[in-house]
């Protein structure tokens, strides 16, 4: 017999590739500005080549930021969600920060998660392994 825990557990996984399935329609929609992004590039002067390009920038890693968020949706794994962290602290230092500080705490932030996949998901591969191994 199948228990309301079962059904409610299926209707979430139902929603999230819902909401998966959203976030790819809407970052490919967002290629059509990325695109429009390039010709901007092309027609700005050299003053406002380095606000446009930020622009750029910024829009190129949300959409990177929602491919990654996908990719956690459906995986449900550990190393999906660092990886998405990864990337959202990348783009919040290329675009938004303002002082040295900003900077610094973001690139500690990103040794944190790098040490984190390197160091200790490398040991829950390893043990994951050796418990399924046949």
């Amino acid at each position: 017999m199948k228990t309301v825990k079962y059904y409610l557990v299926k209707y979430s996984r139902i929603l999230e590739l819902f909401i998966a399935s959203a976030l790819a329609i809407g970052i490919a929609i967002g290629f059509i500005d990325l695109a429009k992004y390039f010709g901007l590039l092309l027609e700005s002067n050299t003053k406002e080549t380095y606000s446009v390009f930020q622009g750029f920038l910024g829009y190129a890693l949300l959409l990177i930021v929602g491919i990654e968020l996908i990719f956690m949706l459906l995986s449900h794994s550990t190393r999906a969600i660092l990886e998405l962290v990864l990337f959202v602290i990348a783009r919040k230092m290329l675009i938004y920060a303002d002082t040295m500080l900003d900077l610094v705490l973001g690139v500690i932030a990103m040794s944190l998660v790098f040490c984190t996949l390197h160091f200790f998901m490398k040991d829950i591969q390893v043990n994951f392994l050796k418990e399924h191994e046949d």
